[in-house]
């Protein structure tokens, strides 16, 4: 069994920015393949640009942490809508729902699995992966 560690949006920009919770997503960068999805990746450019950094310099910031980024096709997107009716409790947003099933995608495939996030309510639910909240 394989490891994979999926990163969801707030995980990245705090690597990003040296925030509190960088040092467990170092850890998981460094031990495994780290994965996030293409619409965490949407929501990690827009935060560096909102916060004054050009899209090419925030494009170069996110590929030297070599994360894998997978793509939001039919499939996951099909997950991803497949939890709304679970994760309303929390208040999942989309790019929660899309880093959740990319997780939930990961397990089907026999991989052990440990999603990184900033958001405490996931560990609210029982998933067939681990939550560390990084702060």
């Amino acid at each position: 069994m394989s490891r994979v560690n999926v990163l969801d949006a707030s995980a990245v920009i705090d690597t990003l920015q040296h925030e509190v919770g960088q040092d467990p997503v170092g850890v998981a960068l460094a031990e495994a393949p780290c994965w996030v999805t293409a619409v965490n990746l949407c929501e990690v450019l827009s935060k560096l640009c909102e916060r004054g950094m050009p899209l090419p310099k925030a494009q170069t910031a996110v590929q030297v942490l070599k994360m894998v980024i997978v793509d939001f096709d039919a499939e996951l997107a099909a997950r991803a809508a497949s939890l709304r009716v679970r994760t309303m409790p929390i208040g999942a947003s989309l790019g929660d729902r899309a880093c959740l099933g990319l997780a939930e995608q990961a397990v089907d495939a026999g991989n052990e699995t440990v999603v990184y996030t900033a958001e405490r309510a996931w560990a609210k639910i029982e998933w067939p992966f681990e939550v560390i909240v990084i702060r």
